[in-house]
């Protein structure tokens, strides 16, 4: 009873050994060739292609790695070369290699995450700097791109009026109307005129609230202005900064409805 026993019993030990080898990184025909290496000794080729089952091309691919591996051994017996499976040992050395390799692996990819994450759905933010007047073509071209219908701004419009004059700009007025996009604005410093009936405009009257820079949210893109010096403008292309100030931006302007000079 026990001896009829044993095949079924050795059948369950090596079913769960070859788990153990796919763990650590085998293939199955590699872990089939190296059962059937230990179990009969050394073999050859066509020997381990009957107890596998397994093509002669997919045994020579699977002994290949195997030996690279350090688990299997040959020697030349007469005309024939014989493979011996390495014991068992060798295989727990391999694993324990492999084991200090995955850690060494896991310690790199944690120094990497940080920058790995800013590929997350390749959402990492495009900045454009631009210097001068060049800038306001930039941000022309960025309002035919994107077509927006509400332009958020925040802006003083004194410092606007002496770095940027009406021919400047002009091409971004015609096409705000060509395009029907309407401008909502908070506004430090005196107004002037009203440039057209799609802007809505808020005047901040306290003397301490002064922009040195323009902020203009148009779909996802942000655009900065430096209105101090040389004008600088930077446009920032990420939707969800630019959601973000486009709210914030949103928030003040009913504020400073509530307690500015509304135009």
């Amino acid at each position: 009873m026990f001896y009829n026993s044993r095949p079924a019993f050795y059948n369950f030990v090596m079913k769960d050994f070859a788990q153990i080898l796919k763990s650590i990184g085998l293939q199955e025909s590699e872990i089939k060739t190296y059962l059937a290496a230990l179990k009969h000794g050394a073999s050859t080729v066509l020997q381990l292609t009957k107890h596998t089952n397994l093509s002669r091309q997919a045994i020579y691919l699977a002994i290949d790695s195997l030996m690279e591996r350090g688990l299997v051994s040959s020697v030349l017996h007469g005309k024939k070369r014989l493979f011996t499976a390495e014991p068992p040992e060798k295989l727990l050395a391999y694993a324990k290699r492999m084991q200090e390799e995955m850690h060494n692996q896991i310690s790199e990819f944690e120094k990497a995450l940080p920058e790995l994450e800013l590929q997350i759905g390749g959402v990492r933010p495009v900045v454009r700097l631009y210097e001068g007047k060049e800038g306001i073509r930039a941000f022309l071209e960025e309002v035919k791109k994107v077509k927006p219908k509400v332009i958020h701004e925040v802006a003083d419009a004194e410092a606007v009026r002496k770095a940027m004059s009406i021919e400047d700009l002009a091409p971004y007025r015609r096409e705000l109307a060509r395009i029907k996009s309407r401008v909502k604005g908070i506004y430090s410093g005196a107004l002037g005129p009203k440039p057209d009936s799609h802007t809505e405009r808020v005047a901040i009257q306290d003397d301490y609230f002064r922009f040195p820079a323009n902020i203009s949210v148009l779909g996802d893109r942000v655009g900065f202005v430096s209105m101090e010096g040389k004008p600088y403008t930077v446009i920032l292309e990420n939707s969800s900064i630019a959601k973000t100030i486009e709210q914030l931006i949103e928030l003040a302007f009913v504020e400073a409805k509530r307690r500015g000079k509304i135009s």
